[in-house]
């Protein structure tokens, strides 16, 4: 997963792990790894970008509500948004960080009962954020295993005891059907039919 950030500050050119970060010069905008950026940011070389702010998440709430199908979402949406309100929170900006929580669950509210039909759906549409494709497959995962499950109430087996004509086994084989142990005389037989 990705994130966008600006420099705050210049920092030089770094190969990790063979990649290569930087350089970066202050009011450069690049698009990191999210465990690269974050490292960067904690340690005050760059600062994470989040394009939405409540105004602009009232109108994706405005077009979820609206559109038939899940509107495409960026793949870091959910933690951009989460991070991004947390931030704010801490920054002394609690009304705001209530507002986006408060247009997030709007959101959610408007997208969870498409995604719970995605999960019926034979193929996912792109646009999803990789918790919604998880949220979708899991969901399939499960109503397929209970459909299984249910359609097995209907499945209709032959009744045990008969056999294959729809006689009782007793009928076919008599009162005495020979499945003692051999050296076991019928009187040594417990009236239940077990040995004592």
């Amino acid at each position: 997963m990705r994130q966008r950030v600006r420099a705050v500050k210049d920092f030089p050119e770094v190969e990790l792990v063979g990649r290569k970060i930087g350089p970066l010069a202050v009011g450069d905008e690049v698009e990191l790894w999210f465990w690269d950026a974050n490292a960067l940011r904690n340690s005050g070389f760059v600062e994470f970008l989040q394009p939405i702010s409540p105004t602009e998440l009232r109108k994706l709430v405005f077009a979820e509500e609206r559109d038939l199908e899940p509107i495409m979402l960026p793949d870091n949406f959910y933690i951009s948004i989460a991070r991004n309100a947390a931030l704010m929170s801490q920054g002394g900006k609690k009304m705001e960080s209530d507002e986006i929580f408060s247009q997030v669950s709007l959101l959610l509210d408007a997208r969870l009962p498409k995604l719970i039909r995605l999960a019926l759906s034979p193929e996912v549409p792109l646009g999803l954020t990789p918790e919604e494709r998880l949220l979708v497959n899991e969901v399939s995962k499960f109503i397929d295993d209970w459909s299984r499950r249910l359609r097995r109430l209907f499945e209709f087996r032959e009744e045990v005891g008969k056999n294959g004509e729809g006689r009782p086994v007793q009928y076919v084989v008599g009162d005495k059907a020979d499945i003692q142990k051999q050296g076991v005389s019928e009187a040594d037989l417990h009236p239940g039919g077990a040995a004592t």
